[in-house]
C-alpha cells in the first residue's frame, strides 16, 4: 500500500522504512522568481508546487502577526525606489525593480519600553488568529495526508529585528536586558495562548521556530547570550510542545548555527533546515558530529541548481548514502532566486522522485 506524504515524512525522520522520499522545498517561492518562471513556461494560475510536482506540508493557518497589521503607507516615491511603512510597523526602502525585497530598514516601531507597550497591543490572542476558523483547522489537520506543521513566525530573533531593527535589538541585549526579557516573556505567553486550543485537538508532526538567527560566518548571538535570553522563555514553549507529543522540533534558519547546536539539542530541538551551503552547514559533517539525534533537510545549493543537470546529478549522488540512512530530506538550501531556470528545478524534482529507499 502506498504511503502518504505525511507517513513518508514521519518515517524518514524517525529512521523507519519509507516507500519514497517526500519531495519538498522548505523555503517559500518569492514573487519575482515566479515572474521569471512565467516567462519560461509556468502557467498563469498554476502554483510552482503544482507545476513542479512538489509535496507540501499543511501549515496550520494560525497568525502570530500584529493584528491589526500596520497600514502600508508610501512615504516617498522616487524614480528607482520607494519608502514605505510595512505590516510590522517598520519603515523600509524597496527598489521598484524588486519591490518584494527590502533594501534597508530606516525606522522601527519599538524604541523603548513605552513604545513596546503600545506595540504589544497588536498581539492579542483571539479567535481572529485562526484564519479558517478553529473547527475547520482541526478538521483539515486531522485528515491531512501531508505533514502537519506549526510555524512559529516571528520568533525572538525576527521579533526583535522587525520591531527594533537588527543593530538596536542586538545592542539592547546589553543596554536594555530587562526590556528584552519582558518582550520575550510577553511573546511566549501570547503564542501559547494562541496555539494551545489547537494543540488540544491536533498533534502536528513538526514545530518550526522561524528564527534566521545566523549569518554566513556564525550566529548573531553567542551561546552565552542564547542561554541568558532565549532559553528561559523558549523552554516554556518547549514544555508545551513536549506535553502535546509533537515529535519533531526544527530550528528554521539560514547561516551557520553550529556554535548553538549543542544548546539547541539539549533544549528540545531535534531538527534544522535548510542547511545553508555557503555557511558550512554540511549535512555529512553534522551527522558525524551529532548522529541521528539531529534530523536534517536542505543542503542543495543555489550554485548546484544554477549549474544544471550534471551538477544536480553529482549532488544527489553525494547525498544518496545520507538519504538512505534516514533523518534527512534533500532540498534547496535557500529561497530559489530568479536566476535559477524553472527547468533546473523541475529536473531536480524528477531526479528526487526516482530515488528508492
Amino acid at each position: 500500500m502506498q504511503m502518504s506524504v505525511r507517513e513518508r515524512f514521519v518515517n524518514i525522520m524517525s529512521y523507519k522504512k519509507a516507500d519514497a522520499l517526500p519531495v519538498m522545498f522548505f523555503e517559500p517561492f518569492e514573487g519575482f522568481t515566479l515572474d521569471e518562471w512565467r516567462k519560461q513556461g509556468l502557467p498563469m494560475g498554476t502554483t510552482p508546487e503544482a507545476y513542479l510536482g512538489l509535496d507540501t506540508a499543511y501549515t496550520l493557518p494560525i497568525s502570530l502577526m500584529p493584528m491589526p497589521m500596520f497600514p502600508r503607507t508610501i512615504l516617498e516615491d522616487a524614480p528607482d525606489y520607494y519608502i514605505e511603512t510595512d505590516y510590522m510597523g517598520s519603515t523600509v526602502k524597496r527598489k521598484k525593480e524588486a519591490p518584494r525585497m527590502f533594501y534597508g530598514h530606516l525606522a522601527h516601531p519599538v524604541t523603548d519600553r513605552d513604545s513596546f507597550l503600545r506595540y504589544k497591543e497588536r498581539f492579542v490572542a483571539n479567535s481572529a488568529r485562526y484564519m479558517n476558523g478553529l473547527d475547520d483547522i482541526v478538521e483539515e489537520a486531522n485528515k491531512s495526508q501531508s505533514p502537519v506543521s506549526l510555524f512559529l513566525f516571528p520568533f525572538f530573533m525576527r521579533l526583535g529585528f522587525y520591531s527594533m531593527g537588527m543593530e538596536q535589538f542586538l545592542m539592547n541585549l546589553y543596554d536594555e536586558p530587562d526590556l528584552i526579557h519582558e518582550m520575550f516573556d510577553f511573546w511566549v505567553s501570547f503564542a501559547i495562548d494562541v496555539f494551545t486550543p489547537v494543540l488540544e485537538r491536533v498533534t502536528p508532526d513538526v514545530v518550526s521556530f522561524a528564527e534566521d538567527i545566523a549569518f554566513k560566518n556564525g550566529p548573531h548571538v553567542s551561546p552565552d547570550l542564547y542561554k541568558e535570553f532565549w532559553l528561559p522563555h523558549q523552554n516554556r514553549i518547549m514544555s508545551v510542545i513536549k506535553n502535546a507529543g509533537i515529535p519533531f522540533v526544527s530550528m528554521y534558519t539560514s547561516g551557520d548555527i553550529r556554535p548553538l547546536l549543542p544548546l539547541l539539542l539539549d533544549n528540545g530541538f531535534n531538527m534544522t533546515w535548510p542547511l545553508d551551503q555557503y555557511s558550512n552547514m554540511d549535512p555529512y559533517a553534522l551527522r558525524r558530529e551529532y548522529g541521528k539525534e539531529l534530523r536534517l533537510a536542505g543542503g542543495i545549493s543555489k550554485d548546484t541548481l544554477a549549474n544544471g543537470p550534471d551538477a544536480i546529478d553529482r549532488r544527489i549522488d553525494e547525498l544518496l548514502p545520507l538519504i538512505q540512512e534516514g533523518g534527512f530530506i534533500p532540498a534547496p538550501d535557500d529561497i530559489v532566486p530568479p536566476e535559477i531556470p524553472l527547468a533546473n528545478c523541475k529536473y531536480l524534482v524528477e531526479k528526487l522522485r526516482e530515488i528508492r529507499l
